[in-house]
């Protein structure tokens, strides 16, 4: 999903109901009732139970909205005993069936928090990013006000759930030694809210931060990180979906040998500027 001048990592986990038309890796035709993974500004990943190969165009009609597009699948991201798991990207770069508004680059630049929101009014979705102000006051009170282009008016906004199964909640760790210093170009805001890290060697990790900011964030874990490792970060978290993962890089690690915990400072990656 990657395109020029835009962070390629961006991914807002959410099922939604999909219709999928194409031909299978033999060339014969199929129609597949199914649900997205996680969507994006440019395509999505969603599953399917036909073998397809990557090139091949397929169109998908969002039962949500009622709309369709044509989509080129890059590839398979994986499997399990019931259905194939596939990255598509639109033909279309201005196609949006998702009814879910992506706001534009410059407001993403200096966001620290990243969520899908809903209007509690009319129901609009919006990717929403946040400053650390918002971010404090949604994650305190589970909700906060937002103009809705919809409603043409300031709302009351919350967390969207979607219809994405929960995860195990979130767990923090013990209350550790302030952090070394460090240099950063960005300053960081004492925050302690829910995050979930996800790596190839641990998979799941959720965490409480200890800073945010705009380029990265702070969190303990017991899960033993090692500078450089690649990585994609939720924050906030929600257990019911509506999640924004970026890519990020663990640029420091200091471990606490007696509590066999570690903190982490790591930075975002594809951020301009």
């Amino acid at each position: 999903m990657e395109t020029v001048g835009r962070r390629a990592s961006e991914r807002v986990e959410l099922e939604i109901p999909i219709e999928v038309i194409g031909l299978d890796y033999l060339g014969n035709q199929f129609f597949d009732r199914t649900r997205t993974l996680v969507i994006g500004r440019n395509g999505g990943k969603l599953c399917l139970k036909q073998k397809l190969v990557p090139q091949q165009e397929v169109t998908i009609r969002c039962l949500a909205t009622g709309l369709d597009a044509d989509a080129r699948v890059i590839g398979q991201v994986g499997k399990s005993e019931e259905f194939y798991y596939y990255g598509i990207k639109f033909l279309d770069e201005e196609a949006n069936i998702w009814g879910v508004e992506f706001p534009s680059l410059p407001d993403s630049e200096a966001a620290t928090g990243r969520v899908l929101l809903q209007c509690t009014g009319c129901k609009n979705r919006e990717v929403t990013y946040l400053d650390e102000f918002e971010l404090e006051v949604l994650e305190a009170n589970g909700s906060l006000s937002h103009f809705c282009k919809r409603c043409r008016d300031a709302s009351f906004w919350q967390k969207c759930q979607g219809e994405t199964p929960g995860s195990p909640g979130a767990t923090s760790g013990p209350t550790l030694p302030a952090e070394r210093p460090n240099s950063r170009r960005e300053p960081r805001r004492e925050m302690h809210i829910t995050a979930c890290v996800r790596a190839a060697r641990f998979g799941q990790d959720f965490v409480k931060t200890r800073n945010v900011s705009r380029c990265g964030l702070c969190f303990a874990s017991r899960c033993n990180y090692v500078t450089g490792e690649e990585m994609e970060v939720a924050v906030p978290y929600s257990p019911g979906g509506g999640n924004i993962f970026l890519r990020a890089r663990v640029v420091w690690a200091q471990f606490q040998v007696f509590e066999g915990t570690g903190i982490y400072g790591i930075a975002y990656q594809n951020l301009r500027g």
